[in-house]
């Protein structure tokens, strides 16, 4: 499209009267809208007429939608309805509701506002209408259960899926979720439409969701967690894209279990499911699922694609008795009978973990502090100790008297209750992914329990209640999780010092890494990771470091390590006994396989688990420091946790 095309998006902001300049409905956020309205219509190259007429007055048009939302005078206007042919394999016609230009513009400007605090509340089971997931997320997560031994699937869909969702239902969620009265009152107005027909007088309410409103898919996913949750606490991994589902199943019998389960909980909901496309088939057989035709060995993992190979990387060294020296360009280690261990160009290494015994000769303290360059140091055994930060990457006078004045405060409060709430929304996530028939019923209660613990988070008026709620939380965790990984690997409970199984040990080991990355991103950021928000301050310990780490606990280590045990890499004899002392430590293989589990997960790219923000995980740990520099530094600004993404 051309600069002067009369479909241009207008740039020029019309004069802002101070009526919702920040808002979800401010005249930046209409013009976005209207950008995003446009270009899906001309997804087929062919502007519909609606569309051109909207856009020959696209700025005089925005301006009023401004000013009657800013004056609560908007009403929007009905809908018409289209008959669209379904698939030739389905037959008939598919009934769409087609909204007013006008009205796309805002209920695209209200998705905006409303579908980051929602999607936190999806879990893991959904893939359809959420930002940086699609098709090829669907099609990964299917692929990722094959491989885990799951030969058979459950294929079924929710019939009528938009016109028999219970709005109702969809928009006391909604409300739970979204705080702001003037998105909710759109909504409102939006859901209430009545829908006018070619060749009928009159016009008929509007029965369920709208097909062709942008806020129908994020309120129909607000109703079908149902569905997603009652077959994952019954231990059955499910994909759902959409009103279309796979469960995945060891037997026919336990994938025909499965449509019961289904059944039974879209019934609850007042739906049903779709008898023509329910049925039990093999990855031997092969089956078709969003288009991708499955079979026992297409399509291949592709999980390694999205890796995002960093241009530095971080070199981890535990070998006691060795030392690190540069040499003409090189990083060397070298043992302590001077035989080289590794040998790599400083021009490739970002970063140093060091653990126990390990030396750092003058030349490198030099050159990592000249090259920014962070160089961490953790115990033999794991726990973390210090960190080696450039000069330059510490705080500013004026953030760190902010930061003094609100540790300990009672403006710390809300980001100390949204990094409690983000964890447990990851740990209640996680348990969920690796949920199995066997240990259903655990899972279940322990789920419940920390769901009960999450939502006595916003009660809570101290950080020691906080705290209190985050350790009640922990207790019904991480047994679950321990009974969640193979015979042989299970514990019954955190222990930390010492760790008394291999799967503690590795914990604590991944925990120190992850610690020494949240304290160089904090340094990043400009703040000083010794003032906590949750975490109290404590002389000998990083408590912003642990606070931002949090969440990222479950998403990063927990995954890495029981992915690792179940996957059969972590494995008993990974664990090693010390002479004279208690406990199971990692062995040198044992610290390899979770170092690289790490690093992969770490550099992992993602989109949508933040707004507007993609990268690796790495770059999100940073990115998430930074918000929480805005936030400590400006109470009005907000800081939330991660979404959940593969």
């Amino acid at each position: 499209m051309s600069e002067t095309s009369p479909l241009a998006v207008p740039l020029a902001a019309a004069a802002s009267d101070g009526r919702g300049v920040e808002g979800p409905f401010s005249a930046h956020a209409l013009r976005a809208a209207w950008a995003d309205v446009l270009a899906n219509d001309l997804d087929d190259g062919v502007p519909a007429p609606g569309v051109v007429r909207f856009a020959d007055d696209a700025q005089g048009q925005l301006s009023r939608l401004h000013r009657q939302l800013a004056e609560g005078s908007y009403v929007p206007q009905p809908l018409t309805e289209l008959p669209i042919p379904k698939d030739a394999d389905c037959g008939g016609v598919r009934l769409l509701q087609v909204p007013a230009v006008r009205d796309r513009v805002v209920s695209r400007a209200a998705l905006t506002a409303i579908a980051p605090r929602v999607d936190r509340h999806l879990g893991p089971a959904s893939f359809a209408y959420r930002p940086g997931l699609g098709v090829g997320d669907a099609v990964e997560m299917v692929v990722g259960l094959r491989e885990s031994g799951l030969g058979w699937v459950l294929r079924t869909d929710v019939d009528d899926c938009f016109p028999t969702t219970p709005v109702a239902l969809a928009r006391r969620r909604l409300g739970a979720l979204v705080d702001d009265a003037a998105v909710l009152g759109v909504v409102d107005a939006l859901l209430a439409r009545r829908v006018i027909g070619a060749g009928r007088r009159g016009s008929l309410p509007l029965r369920g969701l709208a097909q062709g409103c942008a806020l129908s898919p994020v309120l129909s996913n607000l109703v079908l967690i149902d569905l997603d949750e009652a077959l994952m606490d019954a231990g059955f991994p499910v994909v759902r894209y959409g009103d279309d589902v796979l469960v995945a199943a060891r037997s026919e019998a336990d994938a025909w279990e499965a449509a019961r389960v289904a059944s039974h909980a879209v019934e609850e909901l007042g739906m049903s499911l779709g008898a023509d496309k329910t049925g039990v088939m093999s990855f031997a057989e092969g089956f078709t699922f969003l288009g991708e035709d499955f079979g026992p060995r297409y399509p291949p993992s592709l999980s390694e694609v999205r890796i995002e190979e960093p241009e530095r990387k971080v070199v981890y060294a535990a070998s006691q008795g060795s030392g690190l020296r540069v040499s003409k360009g090189r990083l060397l280690v070298e043992s302590a009978d001077d035989q080289e261990l590794l040998s790599v160009p400083v021009s490739q290494v970002g970063r140093v973990v060091l653990f126990g015994g390990v030396g750092l000769s003058a030349g490198v303290r030099a050159w990592a502090a000249s090259n920014d360059v962070d160089v961490v140091f953790g115990s033999r055994n794991g726990a973390y100790q210090s960190s080696l930060v450039a000069a330059g990457g510490g705080s500013r006078v004026s953030r760190l008297r902010r930061q003094v004045a609100v540790s300990g405060s009672p403006a710390a409060l809300p980001i100390a209750r949204a990094v409690v709430e983000a964890k447990i929304g990851h740990q209640i996530v996680l348990l969920r992914r690796f949920n199995d028939l066997e240990a259903a019923d655990d899972t279940r209660a322990a789920v419940a329990t920390m769901r009960g613990m999450a939502r006595m988070v916003t009660d809570c008026s101290t950080r020691d209640e906080l705290m209190g709620v985050e350790g009640a939380a922990a207790a019904a965790y991480f047994p679950t999780l321990g009974r969640l990984v193979p015979e042989g690997m299970r514990f019954v409970n955190r222990s930390r010092q010492p760790p008394m199984d291999v799967v503690n040990s590795g914990l604590s080991f991944l925990y120190t890494v992850l610690l020494g990355e949240c304290v160089t991103a904090l340094y990043a950021a400009g703040l000083e990771p010794a003032l906590g928000l949750l975490h109290s301050d404590k002389d000998d310990r990083p408590s912003l470091a642990l606070d931002l780490q949090e969440e990222f606990r479950p998403l990063i280590v927990d995954q890495v390590v029981a992915e690792a045990a179940r996957q059969g890499r972590l494995l008993p004899e990974h664990g090693r006994a010390e002479s004279g002392r208690s406990g199971v430590y990692l062995t040198k293989a044992g610290r390899q396989v979770l170092l690289d589990g790490y690093e992969r997960r770490m550099l992992r790219s993602t989109r949508g688990a933040l707004p507007d923000f993609a990268g690796s995980w790495r770059r999100h740990l940073y990115r998430q420091a930074q918000r929480l520099r805005a936030a400590i530094m400006d109470p009005g600004v907000e800081w939330s946790g991660l979404s959940w993404r593969p």
